[in-house]
């Protein structure tokens, strides 16, 4: 049987907190595709469009298929999390099993697949695709872009212009205010401190980096921030360069 990425012989499965050491495969999947001679274990490699391979062991426990041995790692490595949905498509049959792996986040976007350098891969992107798309943004509050350095991503913090800083979230001789940071489901982080370092202001600390841990930000990525709240200095975040 010759096997495509996209054909039938393919899955999905959307990470529960039982998927922590393990995953439960479709029983009928399993049967169809993983089952030859009664088999009740086997090595499968799981690989993204990046084209970097692990490999993982399958078990067949009673009735039911499980990936289980180096499927933490799997999991650790690709940074998935409870919410993420997977898609699974064999690209080619037993007994050398292997599948093309796509990563969904809650939200709907592809997420972050790993190089071979071992760095996400949305960092070895053009930024074309997400620079444009950030340029057509409008809203009638105060808003301004910021495509993500490395420095970002690590203890400086997130650049603020000081035009920004001065006119919409500092008052008189304040030299630091706190900000909560929101996306479009809702979701808020704060008190995150933003202060004014004379040719700029930054938006730092540790809930500046749950914030872009939490949305997954990288290298490349284009951040609008849009002031929703100006007495309680709510900036809500859309982030292009996830999709």
């Amino acid at each position: 049987m010759n096997f495509k990425y996209g054909d039938e012989a393919s899955f999905y499965k959307i990470l529960s907190s039982d998927s922590e050491d393990h995953l439960t495969l479709p029983p009928a999947f399993a049967e169809k595709y993983l089952e030859k001679d009664n088999n009740k274990r086997g090595t499968v490699v799981l690989k993204t469009k990046s084209a970097v391979e692990w490999s993982v062991k399958y078990f067949k426990i009673k009735d039911e298929y499980y990936f289980m041995d180096g499927w933490v790692k799997f999991m650790k490595d690709n940074r998935l999390q409870m919410g993420d949905l997977l898609v699974f498509s064999l690209l080619s049959p037993p007994p050398n099993s292997i599948f093309q792996v796509v990563f969904y986040a809650p939200n709907g976007c592809v997420k972050h697949q790993i190089c071979s350098s071992d760095l996400p891969c949305k960092e070895q992107r053009s930024r074309n695709g997400s620079l444009e798309s950030a340029k057509s943004f409008k809203s009638d509050k105060p808003f301004y872009s910021v495509t993500m350095k490395l420095s970002y991503l690590g203890e400086w913090g997130l650049y603020v212009p000081i035009r920004f800083l001065k006119r919409y979230l500092l008052s008189n001789n304040e030299m630091s205010v706190n900000c909560v940071l929101e996306v479009s489901d809702g979701r808020k982080w704060g008190p995150i401190k933003c202060r004014d370092y004379k040719t700029c202001g930054k938006l730092y600390g540790p809930n500046w980096k749950k914030f872009r841990e939490d949305n997954q930000l990288g290298v490349g990525d284009v951040c609008v921030l849009e002031l929703m709240n100006e007495m309680k200095k709510v900036l809500k975040v859309t982030i292009f360069g996830g999709c």
